[in-house]
């Protein structure tokens, strides 16, 4: 994979009821006790008050940026120090890739990141960082990935193979003018994260089969 061209949205409803008994009683000679009905006086229900509704998620075209891209959460999966966790982990990292793509917003891939990994830096955070600035922004060029085997070679850290295949991308400065494009990547590029593990899993280094 050439990564050097690839850049990367109840109510409550209460009801309160006062009850009222009232009983009569007849002066001598005894008359019969007349019975009075219970009167119950109900509050109104009140209008129930309506769900937020989310902001519709936009995708990216030539004409502007993507709008209210929902953003990925990591799994609980992805928090357990284990072989499935550093699975679950990756494809976590691949998702949060996506949206910072679509977004150029990399807050949440500069938190889940070590410095050690240069591909991560100089490929990704660095180039989506830069357009940002410049105020450019992306049309498709989706991470796809898949993970083949992991194994834990200590108590911190983890290796995980994967493959990934990239959408098509161009990048644009305006409405309708592309400054640069990258046609879609059919064949998987593999390659095998480094994970390190200091009370949640850190992407380290990734590394791409020639």
């Amino acid at each position: 994979m050439n990564t050097r061209k690839n850049a990367m949205a109840q109510s409550i409803l209460l009801a309160c009821a006062l009850t009222v008994t009232a009983c009569t009683g007849g002066a001598s000679p005894p008359q019969p006790p007349e019975s009075v009905s219970p009167s119950v006086e109900q509050s109104p229900s009140p209008t129930p008050s309506p769900s937020p509704t989310k902001p519709k998620y936009q995708p990216a075209t030539a004409k502007g940026p993507a709008k209210n891209v929902p953003k990925p959460e990591m799994p609980k999966l992805a928090k357990e120090h284990n072989e499935e966790g550093a699975i679950a982990f990756v494809k976590y990292y691949f998702d949060v890739m996506n949206y910072s793509l679509e977004t150029y917003s990399v807050d949440d891939l500069i938190a889940i990141t070590n410095r050690t990994c240069r591909i991560c830096g100089d490929n990704f955070i660095d180039p989506i960082q830069s357009h940002a600035k410049k105020k450019y922004w992306q049309v498709d060029g989706e991470y796809r990935t898949n993970v083949y085997g992991v194994k834990l070679t200590s108590d911190d850290e983890a290796l995980v193979e994967f493959g990934t295949r990239t959408d098509e991308v161009a990048v644009y400065s305006a409405p309708t003018l592309e400054v640069a494009n990258s046609p879609a990547r059919k064949k998987e590029a593999l390659g095998i994260a480094t994970l390190q593990w200091d009370k949640a899993w850190m992407m380290s280094q990734v590394d791409f089969s020639k």
